[in-house]
């Protein structure tokens, strides 16, 4: 009766979200009754018997590698509990997939889901709060220990409502021996997006080589107005009290850092590699561009392409509200149709990623930062060089309205609209009414999305 409640109270509450179903939740509700029960808050987990879970993940390259084998080391440790990792494309991909599974009634039991998706997987009603399941030892997970600024981003009315385990910030790759004979120190550090675009002009002027790769992404319309104390949908990026309604893309300063960059490519001071985050990387290791915005989560990547030293600035900031917004992504135990035994079993497995050796490592391994605080503290000049200006940068990032980023469940169809937008703008179409084009696009998503919600 419980789940029949719980299922109910959130179709009442949440409207659920377009194709997301309230076909298939209501029909999960009609049939409640011979549904197992959801976690018991006493820490019984039921039978004890062997359970084995579907966890699919979005991550590829050096930290799917990470991933795949923590999972590995994780199974061989608990003869109880098997995990099933399934990969299952991009993160748009992924939540495709799983509104076609919502409908199946095949879901996983555990979600990797990217940052963007936060607040659609929330408003769903699928899934529970990691707090509100005890693991196979009765341990709740209580999120303490997560780093303050990251559990933030993932908390929904004061609740933690899923776990980061692969968080990532923007950073600035640079080849030192590119930027010295430039006549650049590579000690100073840029001291916002503007001046990174100058530096990356100068080093153009001075070697005749690109100063600049970035991948033509959504993200970095983010990023920029953040770096810049701006916040990017309204009211107060949607962690007020109420949700966000409208985009800010047309400001002055969002205008003027996309006509910069603009010019860039048109000068040759950029090197336009496309949408392909993998292309830029290509380009930077092969020495084609001297500077690089990339991922956090391309260290690992990076040491393995790039046959020369290269170094790291954090993402300039030119504003005292400014800051990097988290990026990367979270693990969501799915609540729907889940035993007491699954569920406790998916809370072992998320505790274990969470926990501070493993963040530890996927940050030495791969770059996305550490989520643990203790995990945090312990790197602390136990690293590389590069590796310390990513630890340094979530370390000073304010906790502000700017830096939380843009909370809304529209927020994937609005990056489609802004990043028609970037490639448009790199291509050489009108600034500005190529971004009042793309407001108007994601104001008309979030609207959407608002009806459906109710």
């Amino acid at each position: 009766m419980r789940k029949e409640f719980t299922t109910m109270r959130e179709i009442r509450k949440r409207g659920v979200v377009g194709a997301l179903a309230v076909g298939a939740l209501a029909l999960s509700a009609c049939g409640s009754s011979d549904e197992p029960s959801t976690s018991d808050p006493t820490g019984d987990t039921g039978s004890g018997e062997a359970v084995t879970l579907d966890f699919w993940y979005s991550v590829s390259g050096v930290p799917a590698d990470t991933l795949t084998a923590l999972v590995d080391e994780f199974n061989d440790a608990h003869d109880d509990i098997t995990v099933n990792a399934v990969f299952q494309g991009s993160y748009v991909d992924s939540m495709a997939k799983l509104t076609n599974a919502v409908q199946s009634g095949d879901l996983p039991d555990v979600i990797q889901g990217g940052d963007t998706f936060s607040t659609y997987l929330h408003d769903t009603g699928l899934t529970i709060a990691p707090g509100e399941v005890a693991a196979v030892d009765g341990t709740v997970f209580d999120g303490e220990d997560l780093v303050p600024v990251l559990a933030n981003y993932y908390t929904f009315d004061g609740v933690l409502s899923s776990v980061p385990i692969m968080v990532s910030q923007p950073v600035v790759l640079y080849n030192a021996a590119l930027l010295e004979e430039a006549g650049v120190d590579p000690a100073q550090v840029p001291s916002s997006i503007t001046d990174l675009f100058d530096v990356a002009a100068e080093v153009h002027a001075e070697t005749g080589t690109a100063g600049l790769t970035v991948f033509l992404d959504p993200w970095w319309s983010e990023q920029f107005s953040a770096s810049e104390g701006l916040t990017y949908c309204t009211p107060d990026n949607g962690v007020g009290s109420d949700p966000a309604d409208a985009f800010v893309l047309t400001s002055d300063t969002q205008i003027g850092i996309w006509e910069h960059l603009q010019s860039l490519v048109a000068s040759g001071a950029m090197l336009n590699t496309g949408t392909d985050g993998s292309a830029s990387l290509t380009a930077f290791a092969s020495e084609q561009a001297a500077i690089m915005i990339q991922s956090s989560r391309i260290f690992g990547d990076a040491e393995r392409a790039a046959e020369f030293e290269f170094g790291t600035w954090p993402l300039p900031v030119g504003s005292p509200d400014g800051g990097a917004v988290p990026g990367g992504n979270s693990v969501w135990l799915i609540d729907e149709g889940r035993s007491a035994d699954q569920l406790a079993a998916a809370a072992t497995f998320v505790q274990y990623l969470a926990s501070p050796e493993i963040q530890a490592r996927i940050f030495v391994e791969t770059g996305y930062l550490p989520t643990s605080q203790e995990a945090l503290d312990s790197l602390q000049g136990e690293v590389t060089d590069v590796q310390q200006v990513a630890l340094d940068q979530l370390a000073r990032t304010t906790d502000s309205v700017p830096s939380a980023g843009c909370h809304t469940g529209a927020m994937n169809e609005a990056r489609e609209a802004v990043k028609s937008a970037v490639e448009a703008v790199v291509g050489g179409a009108d600034v500005r009414a190529t971004w009042e084009d793309a407001e108007a696009r994601g104001n008309a998503a979030i609207a959407d999305y608002l009806d459906r919600l109710g």
